[in-house]
């Protein structure tokens, strides 16, 4: 029985990812990425990429609706607890524009073990990790 709490696709996931500088994350995303800006505050900017959105925000403390939960950069980019996954019809070539736009990736695109599909990592300045991600084979969705 499929779940109808969010009836006509009317959810999107849209992550949220704390930077200790927005305006270096901002360039990145926008200038390196090409994502557009749709709001920008001080402490805040949401993003259109690609389909989606992306949320970059500053570290801050709790609030009345989140109390005891802080926001925080990641403070070792070599130790993350997630991604960004980036789906797209051909990974191969878009490392590749981005490699002559001078993004640096932590390995070229390969198809893991397991298979199904091509991927590749790089990081963005604050160390958060975004996936390129092709999926091939029978069930392809691009």
């Amino acid at each position: 029985m499929a779940d109808r709490t969010f009836p006509d696709g009317a959810a999107e996931i849209a992550p949220m990812l704390v930077v200790s500088d927005l305006q270096r994350s901002l360039d990145f995303y926008v200038d390196q990425l090409g994502a557009t800006v749709l709001t920008a505050w001080d402490t805040y900017a949401q993003l259109s990429l690609g389909a989606g959105r992306l949320h970059l925000v500053t570290p801050s403390a709790g609030t009345d609706d989140k109390p005891g939960i802080s926001l925080i950069a990641p403070p070792d980019p070599a130790q993350l607890t997630g991604e960004v996954v980036l789906h797209v019809s051909d990974c191969r070539r878009v490392h590749a524009d981005l490699v002559a736009r001078g993004l640096r990736f932590l390995a070229p695109p390969n198809e893991p073990p397991w298979g199904g599909e091509i991927r590749c990592f790089l990081q963005d300045p604050e160390g958060h990790l975004i996936e390129l991600s092709q999926t091939t084979g029978p069930d392809e969705r691009h």
